[in-house]
């Protein structure tokens, strides 16, 4: 799948996807776009995520969530002060998360999909586009799986986590 920056259409390369054709584009942001973006037309980083149509985390190396757009505090249930700062799986409330060591320091941790996307995109800078994850989530009702469908773009030093779908196990 081709990939293509959305503000100038420079291209940025390929996104493999077993979901889509070659010919289907996906975007992203170039470097040089968010440059402008940031800091010439004093957009903060904030508003920017929010006028995005998809539930976003930014995600440093260390897997900890810096923000989130209104999107994703609504499909989340949370509130933006209880998103920014912590780890990703404290944010979706992986069952797994709470165990001594807490996220990315378990034995669950090695097999995460979400924590290995967002590792990926990092260390190769290459996106990844509706990976299916799936993870044990506290509920009020007790422990789910759930899938997520994911996709991941690094923009500077951060990732941009997007959340394309969320669903039951049952349901995928």
């Amino acid at each position: 799948m081709k990939r293509v920056c959305a503000w100038c259409h420079t291209d940025l390369g390929t996104v493999d996807s077993e979901r889509h054709s070659e010919d289907a584009v996906t975007h992203g942001m170039c470097d040089a776009c968010s440059e402008y973006i940031f800091s010439q037309m004093g957009t903060s980083l904030q508003k920017f995520l929010n006028g995005l149509n998809a539930p976003i985390l930014v995600v440093n190396s260390e897997g900890c969530v810096m923000t989130a757009n209104e999107k994703a505090c609504v499909i989340l249930g949370k509130e933006l002060k209880d998103i920014e700062g912590y780890m990703g799986g404290e944010v979706i409330e992986c069952a797994f998360a709470r165990l001594p060591g807490g996220c990315g320091n378990t034995v669950h941790c090695k097999s995460c999909t979400i924590r290995n996307s967002v590792t990926e995109t990092f260390a190769t800078g290459n996106s990844l586009l509706k990976v299916p994850a799936y993870r044990d989530i506290e509920t009020v009702t007790g422990i789910r799986t759930f899938c997520f469908l994911i996709s991941t773009e690094k923009v500077r030093d951060v990732v941009l986590l997007r959340i394309d779908e969320i669903g039951d196990s049952a349901t995928y």
